[in-house]
């Protein structure tokens, strides 16, 4: 390690940085564009986002706190004399950039130390792209402060396919479950399907399917029964289902003209989607009313655990049952007793019979 003191002015902001990844507007940007200013402007407005409100969290620490050098900034040389791009702290140095920016304004910046404008403690280290993979993935798959789940999958993905490491190579360099290194990468290749999709592409948007991706790769019932899913060729072999579900995923457009919201808009509609993926006519009613839980209702699953929570409440009645108060009933209540217990008797024989 190459411990070196910088001026906030020689660092550069990460463009290909993967908390960027996930955005609408992120373009890869090769290493020679890096220092553009207008690529370092953009990139400063992505980290901080509408109003500074990402980095408003390390704006109010610096102004009550002043800098606290909790974990090293970690930096690599652009190939030219005073310029180092951040590999890991882009978060801490663009707020430190901001709040410079307060400073050369006469703005108030509260207790932080000016000082550190112009000396600021980072690490230089030379490190190939797959080590670079790995320190991301320490941090921000198992670490501290998590990626949204596109940026995990990403930096798995790359794990994998960029340096051909194994699902426990990478479980094990990253300290995650095997188990859980296949669910992000499965997910990362779904939404590269999706993405390349002629027809549904254009509505990718990975901030927003990227959880929806993960629940769907997560449920072998709608994974593998419904849309078949090969391990080998990581695709789906039932395209007929595939494209259904796509389309589930996209604003439609009504008879009408007027522009639909997608169907499933977020993952808790996974979960009970893949309670009624197997019965068609549910799935008929879900494409009817553009509604997961009007499908639900509709399908013999909600009619069968509906049957199963009645049952458990009768469990419950008549558990809770005092003998003794049916002598103080009036003669009306008494009355539907006796309809009650007809009824259970007469239909005793049929239920015997449906349930052996």
């Amino acid at each position: 390690m190459d411990f070196r003191k910088v001026s906030i002015g020689e660092l550069l902001l990460d463009p290909n940085n993967y908390r960027l990844r996930g955005a609408e507007n992120y373009k890869y940007v090769e290493d020679k564009n890096i220092n553009n200013v207008m690529v370092q402007k953009r990139v400063l407005k992505m980290l901080r986002g509408d109003n500074s409100a990402n980095i408003k969290d390390l704006l109010d620490s610096f102004k009550e706190n002043g800098y606290l050098k909790i974990d090293n900034i970690i930096v690599k040389n652009l190939g030219k004399e005073n310029e180092y791009v951040v590999v890991e702290g882009n978060r801490r140095v663009a707020a430190l950039k901001t709040l410079k920016e307060l400073y050369d304004d006469g703005m108030d910046i509260g207790n932080l130390d000016p000082g550190i404008f112009d000396g600021m403690d980072v690490v230089l280290y030379d490190v190939s792209d797959k080590e670079y993979e790995i320190i991301m993935g320490l941090r921000h798959v198992s670490g501290i402060k998590e990626w949204g789940d596109y940026e995990q999958a990403e930096l798995i993905a790359n794990l994998a396919r960029n340096h051909k490491m194994s699902l426990r190579e990478i479980a094990n360099s990253l300290g995650i479950s095997a188990l859980m290194v296949k669910k992000r990468l499965n997910t990362y290749y779904a939404l590269e399907i999706f993405r390349n999709d002629q027809d549904y592409g254009w509505a990718f948007a990975p901030n927003k399917l990227s959880s929806i991706f993960y629940e769907i790769m997560g449920k072998g019932v709608i994974r593998d029964q419904w849309l078949g899913w090969d391990e080998e060729l990581n695709s789906f072999t039932n395209k007929k289902n595939m494209r259904r579900l796509f389309s589930w995923l996209v604003p439609n457009e009504a008879d009408d003209g007027k522009l639909l919201e997608p169907i499933i808009t977020k993952r808790d509609e996974i979960r009970v989607l893949a309670k009624i993926i197997m019965d068609e006519e549910a799935l008929v009613k879900l494409e009817e009313s553009r509604s997961v839980a009007v499908a639900l209702e509709e399908s013999g699953v909600y009619l069968k655990e509906g049957l199963k929570d009645s049952l458990k409440q009768i469990i419950k009645l008549l558990n809770k049952l005092n003998l003794g108060a049916l002598t103080e009933l009036t003669k009306e209540d008494k009355q539907t007793v006796k309809e009650m217990l007809g009824k259970l008797e007469n239909q005793s024989g049929l239920i015997n019979k449906l349930i052996e």
